[in-house]
């Protein structure tokens, strides 16, 4: 008892001036006991009777033992939990050019307008994330026995972003703007012959001259407020104040606009629609900044001003990817890049120079040196996966022996001093246009050195691209053109290679005039049967391919600049660029678990 002793007389001592009792010899045995466990009023004198390296190891021990149950809580709640999407968050992105038309009747010629649009307003039919067509302002559709008259009945519940009731007059004012003479909608031959009527408040009646397979495919558009348009005259339907503050029914809505001391936009900012008709957005703004060129859309990237970019093209990309925050996105487009050729123009109406400048081109090579092998050669408007594609197309394989020897059969001899070939005193030479995008400038340099390697003199004419609709296409000011043409979900190839198509604002930019493809593509699209079409359209495509009024090159992917805090951005297809905000409402920043 000699070392209890001492224990005692050392915590009688601790415990002076302490209101408390000092325990009797037999408590503090039993606290000892070692068959008993302490009570936790007995644990508080624990510390008198640890040294200060015992005390060390408790203390070390109880946070081990809290940290444990800390980390051993969070697993057991994240295992437990799920992050989910929360409203908040912003997101700035980049595009070329300016906004003209905020106008879906007017849009479809420039993407900058188109991509906005797309965010504004909703059309009767969309395409979901996996190309199919489903209904968006329509509720469900009827088609008759005669396959002429479609009946489509509305959502109901539908607000524009001003509060008002969405109906059928929306639906009938969009219709006959876009069929309006004076306002000449690239959308007008989509619609050409439709008689439109509403039955009443929620439904409408579309009628067709003769049946058209693809019908609902036209009917994606944006539907214009009838309360606002009705108001404006046709003849101000491009001057109106709405072209760039519109109400729309879509997820986003118009909330600024900013312009520079010049008058250009150089900001344009949308907000989330919290009254929209399916699943809101999560994302609170967006906010587009315009730039006049590629270089200054990449440069903004590089630094942080933008945080996406709506086009990188391949060469950008090592650039770009000195921002780790912008990821590129590789995206499918059903689209063509081709050279079109002027059927007006006497020198390439000539068969044989159209083969030759065929024969000509290695498709492969410049697949692989302008899209980095990211592309396809293509040999005809149909793409691959779509009715009536024709692996079997006759094809102009790279062949420059046989492309000198077609031009030296037709006369065109190499001029002794330049080389460029003559027939007579007519030099063989004409100017090659395209848009001052890089793809294209570098498509253009290598058909360019092809053809004079044969002896074809090549100028090249370089539009920046928010002048080449209004200075080139529309007035058909080209003697050869390298574009791309989006073809959409249906491979429908009326509007742009029937005769009717060859003037503004038709898509028939070859100027293409051909009885035979007339009859055939306005047959096709009668029919419903998948079967016959398909033979309709590879009849087509061998007419084409034997008349050659434009070259076809190759069918290259998108690439988006979507920045990694992004989330809910599943897409890897699209039919037009504005198509990335497919899923617009499922882009997420915010999250919390659940």
């Amino acid at each position: 008892m000699g070392q209890f002793s001492v224990w005692l007389k050392n915590l009688k001592n601790k415990s002076r001036g302490r209101d408390f009792s000092i325990p009797t010899v037999s408590s503090v045995s039993n606290s000892l006991n070692r068959r008993k466990k302490p009570t936790f009023g007995q644990l508080k004198y624990l510390p008198g009777v640890l040294s200060n390296t015992e005390k060390r190891i408790v203390s070390l021990l109880v946070v081990v033992f809290l940290t444990a149950g800390i980390v051993l809580a969070i697993r057991f709640y994240i295992s437990h939990t799920e992050p989910v999407p929360i409203v908040g968050g912003s997101y700035t992105e980049g595009l070329i050019g300016n906004p003209s038309y905020i106008n879906p009747v007017l849009s479809q010629s420039n993407d900058t307008d188109m991509d906005i649009s797309r965010l504004v307003f909703s059309s009767l039919f969309k395409h979901n994330k996996s190309g199919e067509l489903i209904p968006d302002l329509a509720a469900s559709h009827e088609l008759s026995e005669d396959q002429k008259t479609y009946t489509i009945h509305l959502r109901e519940g539908v607000k524009w972003h001003d509060g008002e009731i969405f109906s059928s007059s929306d639906v009938i004012t969009t219709i006959d703007s876009i069929q309006a003479t004076e306002i000449k909608s690239p959308l007008a031959g989509n619609l050409k012959g439709v008689t439109a009527n509403a039955l009443d408040e929620q439904t409408v009646i579309l009628t067709l001259q003769e049946p058209f397979a693809p019908f609902l495919s036209s009917l994606t558009f944006g539907i214009l407020p009838a309360h606002i348009w009705n108001d404006i005259p046709l003849l101000s339907f491009h001057l109106a104040e709405s072209n760039l503050k519109p109400i729309g029914t879509g997820p986003f809505k118009f909330k600024s606009l900013k312009k520079d001391k010049s008058g250009n936009i150089k900001s344009y900012e949308l907000a989330r629609n919290a009254n929209y008709y399916g699943q809101s957005a999560y994302i609170e703004t967006i906010t587009f900044k315009f730039y006049p060129d590629l270089a200054s859309l990449i440069e903004a990237g590089r630094s942080n001003k933008v945080e996406g970019l709506g086009y990188v093209p391949k060469e950008s990309k090592e650039t770009l990817s000195k921002n780790k925050d912008i990821v590129p996105r590789l995206l499918h487009l059903p689209q063509y890049t081709a050279v079109f050729l002027n059927q007006k123009n006497q020198l390439l109406k000539n068969l044989d120079i159209k083969q030759s400048l065929a024969y000509s081109l290695n498709k492969e090579e410049v697949i692989n040196e302008v899209l980095a092998g990211e592309g396809e050669a293509i040999h005809g408007p149909i793409l691959p996966g779509y009715i009536g594609f024709n692996p079997e197309i006759r094809k102009y394989d790279f062949d420059p022996t046989k492309a000198m020897e077609t031009l030296e059969n037709a006369g065109w001899a190499p001029d002794e001093d330049s080389g460029m070939r003559k027939k007579g005193d007519q030099e063989l030479r004409f100017t090659l246009t395209t848009i001052d995008q890089p793809d294209f400038v570098a498509t253009a340099n290598m058909l360019k050195d092809y053809w004079q390697k044969i002896g074809v003199g090549v100028e090249l004419r370089i539009i920046d691209s928010s002048r080449i609709q209004k200075y080139v296409i529309k007035p058909r000011d080209f003697e050869a053109l390298l574009v791309g043409e989006i073809v959409g979900t249906d491979p429908d190839p009326y509007s742009f290679w029937h005769s009717s198509q060859g003037r503004d604002p038709g898509l028939n930019l070859s100027v293409f005039v051909n009885k035979d493809v007339d009859q055939l593509l306005e047959e096709a699209r009668k029919i419903n049967d998948e079967e016959q079409r398909r033979m309709k359209y590879l009849h087509f495509q061998n007419i084409l391919a034997d008349e050659l009024p434009a070259i076809f090159l190759y069918n290259p992917t998108y690439t988006y600049g979507l920045n990694k805090k992004i989330q809910g951005f599943e897409l890897d297809r699209i039919i037009t660029p504005a198509d990335r905000f497919t899923d617009i409402e499922e882009w997420y920043i915010n999250t919390k678990r659940r």
